[in-house]
């Protein structure tokens, strides 16, 4: 592997695994503590969004079902009302099993938002097998990262800014 490889695939990796509130001052989604500074789209580079560890073969997914992608995780995402099981069923064959796996710790009543508002747009073009999407919602901006995986984009990772920060 060249050098420069293996700097990218520890930036990928960690990448992948993203998920969360921004700004600190809401409840984090899942993870220990919330992220300090300002939101993932400002200091994620487009690389992090890449590839879980399995998808190195297989079909292409095109760009254009990108956006729908991030599209249905936000509307799967944005139900605080249901129960955990209930939510979770929704959201887990959207995403990549490793960020499917981090997801199992959400309480949804916690969840910062309870309806999209408008259409994804991208924050960083699809490039490299993925990308991010902001889409608007009732209380801030909810980021969603995709990969291509075998031929389908899949959800790596979100986090979410409030409305004024």
């Amino acid at each position: 592997m060249p050098a420069v490889a293996i700097p990218m695939l520890l930036v990928m990796l960690s990448g992948c695994a993203h998920s969360g509130v921004s700004g600190g001052t809401a409840p984090r989604n899942t993870g220990p503590a919330p992220a300090a500074g300002g939101p993932a789209a400002s200091v994620t580079p487009p690389e992090a969004f890449g590839r879980d560890d399995e998808d190195d073969e297989g079909p292409r997914a095109p760009v254009a079902a990108a956006a729908p992608a991030a599209a249905a995780f936000a509307t799967a995402w944005a139900r605080p009302r249901l129960d955990a099981a209930s939510w979770l069923n929704g959201v887990t064959p959207l995403c990549v099993p490793r960020f499917a796996a981090q997801l199992r710790t959400v309480d949804p009543a916690n969840l910062p938002a309870s309806r999209i508002t408008g259409r994804p747009k991208a924050t960083y073009p699809i490039r490299g097998g993925g990308g991010q999407f902001a889409i608007p919602t009732d209380r801030g901006t909810l980021l969603v990262s995709v990969a291509d995986v075998k031929g389908r984009w899949l959800v790596t990772g979100n986090d979410f800014t409030r409305a004024g920060q």
